[in-house]
């Protein structure tokens, strides 16, 4: 071999030496950024897992909080159904009393309502005009004290009566009467059943 192929040699023997370092020290650099991406990715990945994660046990709460509250929304509107039917069953009830109990029940009414010291009538609905049980004047005027005289006019009510004092009429009827203590019997009849 001659020196010129021996430097040629040299020159081709180095190159290679350069070219395997270079490639050497590219891939150990591609190598740690590879490593380098990889853990930042998984970092990301646990990072975006964990929200995930999150938002779903946030999702699973909102979810648990607003179905117990549909359903006791819907428990409380059962009750309220429940306690509007027996209300209304009671009422109904009370208009279907025999005629004994039903006007003694009428008469407590007007002893509670009727003015002591005031001259008025008392109407009835067309229905209890035409039931109204033998003496029922006698009473009246009693628990009045003979101020209340009876009306020839039917008043349009369900049952009770209609107390008149010089124009003024006081509702005394059952609807009026449940109206105006609904909420009472409401707390009444809840108590009674839910407590």
């Amino acid at each position: 071999m001659s020196g010129l192929e021996k430097i040629l040699q040299q020159i081709k023997d180095d190159s290679d030496a350069a070219v395997a370092k270079i490639k050497g020290e590219a891939e150990r650099s591609a190598n740690e950024k590879k490593q380098k991406i990889l853990r930042e990715a998984e970092k990301e990945t646990a990072a975006i897992a964990a929200r995930a994660s999150a938002e779903c046990e946030d999702i699973k709460a909102r979810a648990e909080s607003s179905a117990a509250l549909a359903k006791k929304q819907a428990m409380l509107n059962a009750k309220q159904q429940i306690i509007s039917q027996i209300i209304s069953k009671a009422h109904k009830r009370l208009l279907a009393l025999p005629v004994n109990e039903y006007f003694g029940i009428i008469e407590k009414m007007i002893a509670k309502n009727a003015h002591k010291n005031e001259k008025g009538s008392i109407a009835f609905n067309k229905s209890d005009s035409k039931r109204l049980p033998k003496g029922f004047n006698d009473k009246l005027s009693k628990l009045s004290g003979g101020m209340l005289t009876l009306s020839d006019t039917a008043v349009n009510i369900d049952g009770g009566f209609v107390l008149i004092y010089g124009g003024i009429e006081e509702n005394c009827s059952f609807d009026a009467i449940f109206s105006e203590k609904y909420d009472e019997l409401q707390d009444e009849v809840y108590s009674l059943l839910f407590s």
